[in-house]
């Protein structure tokens, strides 16, 4: 599955930038269904950053039909991105925590000037393979593949796409002054 993501930012460039690359989890508050997001590692070298940040799901947004077959840790990730500060923009892949083949997700990030404000772009590769998630027996992944792969989907593509909604409700929370 292709996400492409293209949307217009109340925010400067810079300042959106600065906020995806070295403060990620004051997203956490405006994001639909993320419980946290922890950043474990980190490191610079020139113009590249490093970064890798554990993201926690809420796994309330989990279908009730298949809760009991999907553990919380399916539902957490790692973000792997490389950062670049001349172009604004990062390549970064996504790693699940368990169930290691049960998704495929990578992409690109960017952040451009758009006036007085940005636009923050975004292409997704997602693949999901819920034959791979732990615990869950090969008939009955085959019986509830569209199921288990509406939870992944559901999980990962809205907060690529809801990113740019996040940063808009972070902007209005904003103290003016």
């Amino acid at each position: 599955m292709k996400i492409t993501v293209s949307e217009p930012l109340p925010l400067g460039a810079e300042e959106v930038f600065h906020l995806l690359r070295d403060d990620m989890p004051s997203l956490v508050p405006y994001l639909y269904d993320i419980e946290r997001i922890e950043v474990t590692d980190r490191s610079e070298d020139g113009d590249e950053v490093h970064i890798v940040n554990l993201w926690f799901g809420d796994m309330s947004k989990v279908p009730r039909a298949i809760r009991k077959f999907v553990k919380p840790d399916l539902f957490s990730w790692k973000d792997h991105a490389t950062w670049s500060t001349a172009t604004r923009a990062a390549t970064w892949r996504l790693e699940p925590r368990v169930g290691a083949r049960a998704f495929e997700c990578s992409g690109t990030t960017s952040v451009e000037v758009d006036g007085d404000t940005s636009k923050l772009n975004m292409d997704i590769d997602l693949l999901i393979h819920p034959e791979n998630v732990p615990g869950i027996p090969s008939f009955l992944a085959r019986k509830f593949r569209p199921q288990i792969e509406a939870a992944i989907e559901k999980q990962i593509a809205p907060n690529m796409r809801n990113l740019a909604v996040s940063i808009r409700r972070f902007a209005e929370a904003k103290p003016t002054g």
